[in-house]
């Protein structure tokens, strides 16, 4: 199979599994956001655990399929693994639990967490 094809493939499954039901919450129960269910966000970034990377955005590792979010720090941005954390699509400033929710990301794929207190969702995951 090509590399193109494999990454295809991986890049389809990571789309399904990572925000196939966008309001997944706890346990598998539905949350509901005001407006109702968002579409899925852009198809994530395909990249590999600890390489470099330039954006606060999710992605999925070509090798292994798995969820992968851009963290930055004085040397750039470098491809970490989430341990699926980052659960469903939600507008940036939105209502969110933070006791139920910790990250998310926005319809064009940037990483946002549910900040305490506030309870809103914010930049900075």
């Amino acid at each position: 199979m090509s590399t193109n094809r494999i990454t295809a493939a991986v890049r389809a499954a990571a789309v399904t599994a990572l925000i196939g039901l966008p309001a997944l919450g706890i346990a598998g129960t539905a949350v509901a956001h005001p407006g109702g269910v968002h579409p899925p966000a852009v198809d994530p970034i395909v990249g590999s655990e600890g390489g470099p990377c330039s954006e606060n955005r999710v992605g999925v590792d070509a090798d292994t399929g798995n969820q992968l979010s851009c963290v930055h720090n004085p040397d750039g941005g470098v491809w970490t693994g989430t341990n699926g954390t980052i659960n469903g699509v939600h507008d940036f400033g939105s209502p969110c639990d933070s006791s139920v929710e910790d990250r998310s990301q926005t319809r064009d794929g940037r990483v946002i967490r549910c900040t305490p207190g506030e309870n809103a969702w914010e930049y900075g995951a």
